[in-house]
C-alpha cells in the first residue's frame, strides 16, 4: 500500500471519527435538553394538579359550607332555588375532580361556573338571612305589641272592675232606707187596741233616712205583712209587684214625694181577716229594692 493511500484512509477514519464524536455529542444535548423539558413538563404537571386540587378543596368547603348552613325558611320556592344552585355545584364539582390537569381550559370554565354558582348561592342565603331578620323583627314588635295590649286590656278589665265597684257602690248609697219602724194595732173606731178580735186595721209608722244620692221624686213604697208561717196578709184586688225578677204579692201600698231629706211615713192596713197570736214581718220595699224589715210579736 501506498503511503498516499494510507493516508487517505487515516484520514476517512479521523473524519468518520470526527463525526461519530460530534453525534455523540449532539445526541447527549438532545437527551439533556428532552430530560430538562420533561422535568419542567412534569413541573407544569405538578403546579396545575395542585392549582386542580385547591380548587376541588375551595369548592367542597363551600359546598359543605352551604350544606351545613340550616337555611330556616318557610319560603318554599326560595328553598327550591337553593337546592337547585346546590346540584349545580355537586355536578360541577364532579367533573372537576374527574377532568385532567392539563386541560386548563376546561378547569377555567369550571371554575367561573362555580364563583358564578357560589355567587348565586350567596345572593339566596342573603335573602334568606334578610327576611329572617325581617320576620325576628315582626315577631319581636308583635310579642311586644301583644304585651302592650294585654296590659292595656289588664288595665281596662281593672277599670272596668273598678268602675263596677263604684257603680255598686253609688247603687248601694242611692237605696232608700226604712227605719224606726213600729206597728200599732186599732179598733174600727181608729184607736188604739190590745184585743185581737177587736182590730180592724195596722198602722206602721216609720222613717225613709235623709239620701242626697238617691233619685227625688214620687214613689211607690210596697209593704208586705206575713205571719210566721210567711202567710201573707192581703187585701182584695190585683197586688202586685216586681223585685229581683219575682212577681210578688203585696198588703198594701202607698205613693209619696222623696225629696232626699226624712220623711215620716204612716202605712194602714186594713185587715181582712181576724188576727190570731203571731209573729207578723213587715217588710218594705221601694224601687224594686228592700228598704226596710221588722218583725211584730201579737197575742
Amino acid at each position: 500500500m501506498q503511503k498516499k493511500d494510507k493516508i487517505i484512509i487515516i484520514s476517512a477514519f479521523s473524519a468518520l471519527a470526527l463525526l461519530l464524536l460530534t453525534a455523540i455529542i449532539m445526541l447527549l444535548i438532545q437527551h439533556r435538553e428532552i430530560k430538562s423539558q420533561n422535568a419542567e413538563i412534569e413541573e407544569m404537571t405538578a403546579v396545575m394538579e395542585f392549582e386542580k386540587q385547591q380548587s376541588i378543596d375551595e369548592f367542597e368547603q363551600m359546598q359543605k359550607q352551604y350544606e351545613d348552613y340550616y337555611i330556616n325558611t318557610n319560603n318554599d320556592s326560595l328553598l327550591k332555588l337553593i337546592d337547585d344552585e346546590k346540584q349545580k355545584v355537586q355536578q360541577l364539582l364532579q367533573e372537576l375532580r374527574t377532568v385532567k390537569a392539563t386541560n386548563t381550559r376546561r378547569i377555567a370554565e369550571l371554575k367561573k361556573e362555580l364563583s358564578t354558582v357560589r355567587g348565586v348561592l350567596k345572593t339566596y342565603v342573603e335573602r334568606v338571612d334578610s327576611l329572617n331578620t325581617v320576620n325576628s323583627n315582626l315577631r319581636t314588635e308583635n310579642q311586644r305589641v301583644k304585651r302592650q295590649y294585654e296590659e292595656r286590656s289588664r288595665e281596662l278589665e281593672e277599670q272596668i272592675a273598678q268602675k263596677e265597684e263604684l257603680d255598686k257602690k253609688v247603687t248601694m248609697a242611692s237605696i232608700l232606707e226604712a227605719s224606726d219602724i213600729t206597728l200599732s194595732t186599732l179598733n174600727d173606731r181608729g184607736k188604739k187596741t190590745r184585743s185581737l178580735k177587736k182590730v180592724s186595721k195596722l198602722q206602721i209608722d216609720f222613717k225613709i233616712l235623709r239620701n242626697i244620692t238617691a233619685e227625688r221624686g214620687r214613689k211607690t213604697i210596697y209593704m208586705r205583712i206575713t205571719d210566721k208561717a210567711e202567710k201573707l196578709l192581703t187585701s182584695p184586688g190585683e197586688n202586685h209587684f216586681f223585685f229581683e225578677g219575682m212577681d210578688l204579692e203585696y198588703s198594701t201600698k202607698k205613693d209619696f214625694d222623696f225629696s232626699g231629706e226624712t220623711e215620716d211615713i204612716t202605712i194602714y192596713y186594713t185587715v181582712q181577716d181576724k188576727l190570731t197570736e203571731s209573729t207578723y214581718t213587715i217588710a218594705l220595699f221601694t224601687d224594686g229594692n228592700l228598704i226596710g224589715e221588722k218583725s211584730f210579736i201579737l197575742e
